[in-house]
């Protein structure tokens, strides 16, 4: 706690290593120690670590945290981020979620929609590596697990990050978001997984009603593609993207005559959406398509 409090990493993990030496069988040492594991990125340790927990979890422990494990989070966590899939659903079926069976292969079920933080700003546990690709940006995913999800928005390119791309993320709420007219938590991201490679494009859409753009949407999601409306994007404060966005002082997004789209695909494809698009709309004009990374 005193290396913690003096910013001290390595002195936290020599003193982690010897706690674990000094009480081997002690759930709160192997626990965070664990913690350590994971702020750091260390993600085998980590994994360790938390499976020893797990191991001496006893009835105490668990009146102490409410019934769950938070040792069992994390080495679901840990798990997922190295591809474990085993151990990942041991872990999260210890912490008491169902469905996830003893099976090795990937997890990949529906967990519906999440708003997920790329590149936090605010650190969750002392001394913890933030993963940095760029600027930070609150984006939609799909989950697939109770740990990594993938990106179902067109991030900016500032993100450094792309349309389907895998993300690991945390799984402690930081901030809401509203989807559907419910507030959904956001989590931060905690390692890319994958990278999708699809390129990012940006385009300038004239006289095109939300409609418009809604059919413009289907026809790119029918091809695996996607779009976001760039212009109705908040730049939020930070105090406001890790609360309630609906609270406080506004982010109105900027208005104007023209739309600014952000698109995922290939040329080839987006050429033909287009096409096919704007043949029905004679009102609508797209002024140009820009490669952006």
């Amino acid at each position: 706690m005193a290396a913690d409090e003096a910013g001290d990493a390595d002195g936290a993990a020599r003193l982690a290593a010897e706690l674990v030496e000094l009480t081997p069988k002690s759930y709160y040492s192997w626990f965070q120690a664990g913690l350590l594991s994971k702020a750091r990125g260390n993600w085998r340790e980590s994994v360790d670590r938390n499976r020893r927990a797990l191991e001496l979890f006893t009835a105490k422990d668990s009146e102490e945290f409410g019934g769950a494990n938070p040792a069992a989070w994390n080495l679901g966590i840990a798990s997922t981020a190295i591809g474990d899939w085993g151990t990942a659903r041991r872990a999260w079926t210890a912490y008491g979620l169902d469905g996830f069976g003893d099976g090795t292969e990937p997890i990949d079920r529906d967990s519906g929609m999440a708003p997920i933080r790329l590149n936090p700003d605010l650190p969750s546990l002392p001394h913890q590596l933030l993963h940095s690709s760029g600027t930070t940006e609150v984006v939609w995913c799909w989950r697939r697990s109770p740990a990594h999800a993938v990106i179902a928005s067109v991030p900016l390119p500032e993100s450094g990050h792309r349309f389907r791309d895998v993300v690991l993320h945390d799984g402690e709420p930081k901030g809401t978001r509203l989807i559907d007219e419910r507030e959904v938590s956001v989590f931060d991201e905690l390692e890319r997984l994958e990278e999708s490679g699809l390129p990012t494009w940006q385009a300038q859409v004239v006289g095109a009603t939300s409609d418009d753009l809604q059919t413009l949407s289907d026809l790119l999601g029918r091809r695996g593609l996607a779009l976001d409306d760039w212009s109705g994007i908040r730049l939020m404060c930070s105090n406001c993207s890790h609360g309630s966005p609906q609270d406080g002082h506004s982010h109105a997004p900027a208005t104007s005559g023209a739309r600014r789209l952000g698109i995922a695909g290939s040329k080839a494809d987006l050429d033909e959406v287009f096409e096919a698009w704007l043949n029905r709309r004679p009102g609508a004009s797209l002024h140009n398509l820009e490669l952006l990374w």
